[in-house]
C-alpha cells in the first residue's frame, strides 16, 4: 500500500510541476548570475526600476511539495498491559508555501497529510485481554500551521528568524473493526497550538542553503471523541477534554539549486508531543452506564520529507 501511495504521489508532482524535469535538463547557470541578467534587462526597459522592484519581491516567494515518510511512536502512559501503544511507518505529503526576505516579516503556511496502518499493542475496551494486530488498524493524521515572524539577516549568507503562529492537529485512530474477537473502536483526537520557534538560514556558494529550524509547540483546546455508536446506534459517543501538555519539534532542510527557480530539497526531522489525562466522562455502552478517561499519553515521531520546491 505504501509503495502505491508513493507512485500516487510521485505521479501528482509530474502533473503539477511539467516543466521541472525540463528544467532539470537544461544546462546549469548561476541562480545569482541569472537573477542578475534579469535584473539588468528590466532596468532597460521603460519601466525599469518598477519592473525590478517586482520581481524581487515575488522572488521571495517560495512553494514546496515534499513526499514524508516516518516512524509513528504512540505509547499511553499506563502500565502494562493496560497500556496501548501504535508503532509503525507512513507515508504522507508536505504543501508549504513562504515569504523569506531579508530584514523583512518572515511568514509561512504549510498542510501535513499521512495515511497508513500502524500496530497495535495493547487490550480491549475492558483493559483485560491482550490484543496486538495491524491489519485495518488505519491512521489518519493532519497538521496545518501558520507561521510568522521576521528575517534578521546577520550577514550576507547567514539570517535569523524567530516567529509565532497558530497550527492545527488532527488524528483519527483505528477503525470500527473486529479483530480477533475483539471490537476495535474509532478515535478521533483533535487540538490546537501555537507554535514559538526560531529558524536560521546558511548559505553555502552559490547553490546549497541550509535552514535548521526549531521551537516548541504549546497545546490548548485539545479534545478526543470515542465513536461506539458505529457498533451499536443506541452507544453515546463520549468526548474528552484533553491536558494541555507542550512538545517541541526540530528539523535540517538542506537545500540544493538547480535553476533560480527549481531546487530540491532534503529534510530530516524530529517531533515530541504529549497528550495530558482528561477528565472522566459519563458514556452509555450496550445499555449500560461506565465512567472513563483518557490517560495522558507521548508520541515521538521522526522522519524525512523529500521534494522540490519552486520560487518566483
Amino acid at each position: 500500500m505504501n509503495v502505491k501511495f508513493a507512485c500516487a504521489l510521485l505521479g501528482l508532482l509530474f502533473l503539477i510541476f511539467p516543466g521541472f524535469s525540463g528544467a532539470a535538463e537544461t544546462p546549469q547557470r548561476d541562480p545569482v548570475a541569472a537573477e542578475k541578467v534579469v535584473e539588468t534587462q528590466a532596468k532597460d526597459t521603460g519601466g525599469g526600476e518598477y519592473q525590478s522592484k517586482a520581481r524581487r519581491f515575488f522572488a521571495n516567494q517560495s512553494f514546496e511539495l515534499s513526499f514524508m515518510y516516518y516512524n509513528f511512536d504512540y505509547k499511553e502512559d499506563l502500565p502494562a498491559p493496560v497500556k496501548s501503544t501504535e508503532n509503525g511507518w507512513l507515508p504522507g505529503v508536505y504543501l508549504g508555501w513562504s515569504y523569506n526576505k531579508k530584514n523583512f516579516i518572515y511568514s509561512k503556511i504549510f498542510l501535513e497529510y499521512s495515511y497508513g496502518n500502524t500496530e497495535y499493542d495493547g487490550t480491549d475496551q475492558s483493559g483485560a485481554i491482550h490484543i496486538k494486530y495491524s491489519n485495518d488498524n488505519h491512521q489518519f493524521l493532519f497538521r496545518g500551521e501558520f507561521d510568522i515572524g521576521y528575517n534578521f539577516g546577520l550577514t550576507k549568507d547567514i539570517s535569523i528568524k524567530p516567529y509565532t503562529g497558530y497550527g492545527y492537529r488532527y488524528w483519527s485512530r483505528g477503525e470500527a473493526v473486529v479483530i480477533a474477537n475483539v471490537i476495535s473502536v474509532n478515535e478521533r483526537y483533535y487540538w490546537h497550538y501555537i507554535p514559538v520557534g526560531v529558524g536560521a538560514e546558511f548559505n553555502i556558494g552559490e547553490r546549497f542553503v541550509i535552514e535548521p529550524n526549531g521551537g516548541l509547540r504549546v497545546m490548548f483546546f485539545g479534545r478526543m471523541r470515542a465513536y461506539f455508536s458505529d457498533w451499536n446506534s443506541n452507544n453515546t459517543d463520549p468526548e474528552f477534554k484533553l491536558g494541555n501538555r507542550t512538545g517541541w519539534y526540530a528539523e535540517l532542510p538542506v537545500r540544493y539549486k538547480l535553476t533560480r527557480s527549481w531546487s530540491i530539497v532534503l529534510k530530516p526531522w524530529y517531533e515530541y508531543s504529549q497528550i495530558g489525562q482528561s477528565d472522566n466522562v459519563a458514556y452509555i455502552y450496550n445499555g449500560a452506564i461506565n465512567v472513563a478517561y483518557e490517560p495522558s499519553s507521548r508520541t515521538n515521531q521522526y522522519g524525512v520529507n523529500v521534494g522540490a520546491i519552486f520560487s518566483f
